[in-house]
């Protein structure tokens, strides 16, 4: 029996989190109305642990990051809102499997100690890529553990095996776990995009969004590397990340929504298990 309960794509746009955005919130109304869903799901398959990949933790440029401390917290103060808070607990027996099976297939991983953080001056708060997923999962009542992973500017297919050795990981501990990848499609939609426009943001989303309908991940090696680059996106690496968790298991993909309001993709995806589970 495979203890991955579900998955899921999350956008992270702090605007999503009504403490930030107010009365912008009605313009990403389908995006927070499929987070709700999506953070539903996840906390009805009663984990106990959820493990959650973000672009915007500490980015090395030659390996992924995991963090250790017991304890992990976060906030939207930075964005105007030091109410928004989520906090958790790490699973620390999962963090120790993960690590063990990366040095197996061979993915470098950093873990993030007091040391590390001090050395390269990074922050151990949880970034706004995992707070605004983190948030909708708190909201739906998840009370269980975290396992807070930060990606590499690693090759997409090492992206995948590290998926593959939390799916490794995962299957060895006692435990019913979700998976939750953070990560924006293009920021190139429109005019005023935060990068600035580009015709292929579009194309690029379009192309993403029906590689995860179908799980797809050949689709997604396949993608034009100078249409990458014009997307400005990055959400790619945790998709990887994702595919690798879901690689070789029987699972059904639903995308929620996909929107683009405000220049950015946003799309929230749910992917369930299809196999009977017994107790």
């Amino acid at each position: 029996m495979h203890k991955l309960v579900g998955c899921a794509l999350m956008p992270h746009p702090p605007i999503m989190v009504p403490e930030v955005g107010k009365g912008e919130l009605a313009r990403i109304k389908a995006t927070v109305a499929a987070a709700e869903k999506a953070a539903q799901t996840l906390k009805d398959a009663n984990p106990q642990t959820v493990v959650l990949i973000s672009p915007h933790g500490p980015v090395f440029e030659d390996a992924a990051s995991i963090s250790i401390h017991p304890r992990m917290k976060g906030s939207l103060a930075t964005f105007g809102a030091p109410d928004a808070v989520v906090a958790f607990e790490t699973d620390g027996l999962l963090v120790r499997y993960i690590l063990k099976k990366c040095e197996r297939l061979g993915v470098n991983v950093v873990e993030l100690t007091d040391d590390v953080a001090k050395m390269y001056r990074l922050s151990l708060q949880l970034d706004h890529g995992a707070v605004v997923p983190l948030y909708y999962l708190q909201k739906a009542g998840f009370k269980g553990q975290l396992v807070h992973l930060s990606m590499g500017m690693l090759p997409y297919e090492e992206m995948y095996t590290f998926g593959k050795a939390v799916q490794a990981a995962i299957g060895i501990v006692d435990k019913r776990v979700a998976v939750i990848a953070s990560g924006d499609l293009s920021h190139r939609l429109t005019s005023d995009a935060p990068a600035g426009y580009s015709p292929y943001g579009a194309q690029f989303d379009q192309a993403v969004v029906a590689a995860l309908k179908n799980m797809d991940v050949k689709a997604l090696l396949n993608l034009d590397r100078g249409l990458i680059e014009e997307a400005g996106e990055c959400g790619l690496r945790p998709i990887f990340f994702l595919m690798g968790v879901m690689g070789g298991l029987d699972m059904t993909a639903d995308v929620l929504s996909y929107e683009g309001p405000f220049g950015v993709g946003y799309a929230v995806a749910l992917f369930t298990p299809n196999e009977s589970r017994g107790e």
